[in-house]
């Protein structure tokens, strides 16, 4: 097998690894609401939930947000009300589809994530 060869296989590799990889982060998302930031401005009487780190969250966050870091969601969620429609947000919209996850397994149904996260939410503001 050439150079050529041996570069194309590993091309090919990679291209099914990162499909693979969009297709199962998409599955992941199915059956999750999902808001935009502009719609999240227009909504009321949620609550903002925040599962960034601590670091992330002190550089800068959406005002009013409550914090609980990803880690901590088992231990310091339960004092939000389960009635609460809760809109969840991370950096990108990824880590906060887990956190969601965790919830629902908590007994939370009301649900939303904030699509694009916290950097797609301070684009617009």
């Amino acid at each position: 097998m050439d150079k050529l060869d041996v570069m194309s296989t590993i091309l090919i590799m990679m291209i099914g690894a990162y499909a693979i990889y969009r297709f199962f982060g998409i599955l992941g998302r199915w059956g999750i609401k999902q808001i935009s930031p502009r719609d999240l401005d227009q909504k009321k009487g949620i609550v903002l939930l925040d599962v960034r780190s601590d670091k992330e969250y002190a550089k800068g966050h959406i005002p009013g947000a409550v914090h609980v870091p990803l880690a901590d969601i088992g231990d310091r969620v339960k004092k939000l009300k389960k009635d609460k429609e809760l809109v969840v947000y991370d950096q990108t919209g990824t880590r906060s589809i887990w956190a969601i996850k965790r919830l629902i397994g908590m007994g939370y149904k009301n649900l939303t994530n904030l699509k694009g996260g916290y950097h797609a939410w301070k684009r617009l503001h």
